[in-house]
């Protein structure tokens, strides 16, 4: 069985080299979590960003739409399309392992079937102050209604340490980066994830992957890497706050 370090939430913002961003985290994710594995980086980009399509002259193709291989230093990286989507409630969904597109604005329970009827992987990610009040009551409400366990949650690298989320022990949980749209924080894609077990197919990557992360929602899933600091947190939000 081979071990699948994976960054379930990258952001590849305009103006950074997609390649370099990648290959660099790569370096970082197997430095982190010891040994020989498969970097997996699933990306979740936003309306108007396709960095995915960027990314294919730099890549080997596969017999998927939604997967690419990039080669490093001879090790593989995996790259798989995916897109972020919100609702009309403000509420954020992910689109995973798909290289379908969704429109902002619809109702968060049509988004969610929209995406679990293209087969994606479908993430409600953590964020601060995302899943309180009324988004936390609707976030509830998709999971009770959602009988076969295909709604998973997300949890990003730039939650602070002493903020604990007692809805991740109700579903299997993908962990990516989140990288902020603020220079140099691309630094932190590969620094928080998920590392799963089993074969990765060299043609269809993507439909593997989609299988092995649903078996993991029977039995769960580790972790790599860590989560923010107080003061790492305290300065990505002020940092956010002066570029907006």
């Amino acid at each position: 069985m081979r071990r699948i370090l994976i960054d379930a939430h990258v952001h590849l913002h305009p103006g950074a080299d997609p390649v370099a961003t990648l290959t660099a985290a790569h370096d970082r994710m197997v430095g982190m979590a010891g040994g020989e594995a498969l970097t997996l980086f699933m990306l979740a980009e936003q309306q108007g960003h396709d960095m995915f399509d960027a990314l294919r002259s730099f890549a080997e193709a596969t017999d998927e739409a939604e997967s690419l291989w990039l080669r490093h230093d001879g090790a593989d990286l995996l790259v798989l399309a995916g897109r972020q989507v919100i609702s009309a409630e403000r509420l954020e969904v992910l689109a995973l392992a798909t290289d379908a597109h969704f429109d902002d604005g619809l109702p968060a329970r049509d988004l969610v079937s929209a995406m679990l009827a293209q087969d994606a992987l479908v993430i409600l990610p953590w964020g601060i102050g995302k899943w309180l009040g009324r988004r936390g009551n609707l976030v509830d409400r998709l999971m009770r209604d959602d009988g076969e366990g295909r709604l998973l949650l997300g949890d990003i690298g730039s939650r602070p340490v002493f903020w604990p989320v007692s809805r991740f022990g109700a579903r299997l949980v993908l962990r990516g980066s989140d990288p902020l749209p603020l220079v140099g924080d691309d630094c932190r894609i590969g620094t928080y994830g998920t590392i799963l077990q089993g074969e990765v197919s060299r043609d269809r990557p993507a439909r593997d992957i989609r299988a092995l992360v649903r078996l993991a929602a029977e039995g769960g899933a580790t972790a790599f890497g860590r989560l923010a600091s107080p003061l790492a947190f305290l300065s990505g939000q002020l940092r956010l706050r002066l570029a907006s």
